[in-house]
């Protein structure tokens, strides 16, 4: 049997990963959730939500999301009651009351809650190493306008944050998913640091964490072009894959 997935957001990544579960036929969607009627035109209206509140009667496997925190925080409970949960929009998880009681729902309900790696490599080596791992920095740079930032003429890097992930998750929420992963994967949102540059002469948007420990000392550095306006080029199909690995099980060769 396929699993069938609901997808909330219909932006670069689920609609990329819409259109990739169309040519694989590995998976099928359930539904689709989008405020945003533009976006989803082309899409059969069957499977499209006109309010969440419908969500109960279109029964799925997992739900993804990837839209926006306050779509995590207004829904996520819900839907854990009732299914998996894979979340993109990680920042809204730097809510410590509202990731506790979403998590306690989970394991009340037998549900899980997937935390992907989307735009970085190695998120699984920091979760692996937490118990010796005692510093984590992650600096992201981007281009202004992928952080939401104005255009104010400037022509050299600024550092617009630096300081515990928690407060850069509260400042960019739609820009530091990464951060927010590096922290849950580890430390948490108050031992980790976050430094966020704004280059005004940067076309890509570039990730570099440095992690010491007991007996370790790692430095990976991802760097992509932008795929839209805060999401990089690998960062979709890296989406795709985790929903794969969730959604498919099948025999033979597989990472773990």
């Amino acid at each position: 049997m396929k699993k069938k997935i609901g997808l909330i957001g219909f932006g670069v990544i689920g609609s990329y990963i819409f259109h990739r579960i169309e040519e694989e036929g590995f998976m099928e969607t359930g539904f689709i959730f989008e405020v945003d009627r533009k976006k989803t035109e082309s899409v059969d209206p069957s499977l499209l939500l006109t309010s969440f509140d419908d969500f109960e009667r279109r029964p799925v496997d997992f739900v993804v999301e990837a839209a926006m925190p306050q779509v995590v925080r207004e829904f996520g409970p819900r839907i854990v009651k009732n299914c998996d949960l894979l979340i993109f929009s990680l920042t809204s998880l730097a809510d410590d009351d509202f990731r506790q009681e979403v998590e306690r729902t989970a394991i009340t309900s037998g549900t899980r809650i997937y935390i992907p790696h989307g735009a970085i490599i190695g998120l699984d080596g920091v979760h692996d190493g937490r118990e010796v791992i005692e510093e984590v920095q992650i600096t992201t740079t981007k281009n202004p306008k992928n952080l939401g930032l104005p255009d104010e003429g400037a022509t050299q890097p600024v550092v617009v944050y630096e300081g515990p992930t928690r407060g850069a998750c509260e400042q960019f929420p739609r820009n530091v998913n990464v951060h927010a992963s590096i922290a849950l994967a580890a430390l948490g949102f108050d031992r980790t640091r976050s430094k966020i540059v704004a280059d005004p002469g940067t076309s890509s948007m570039a990730h570099v964490i440095e992690v010491i420990g007991k007996g370790l000392s790692w430095k990976i550095k991802v760097e992509s072009t932008p795929a839209g306006g805060v999401t990089g080029a690998y960062t979709p199909e890296s989406a795709y894959q985790t929903v794969k690995r969730i959604g498919v099980d099948r025999p033979g060769l597989r990472f773990a």
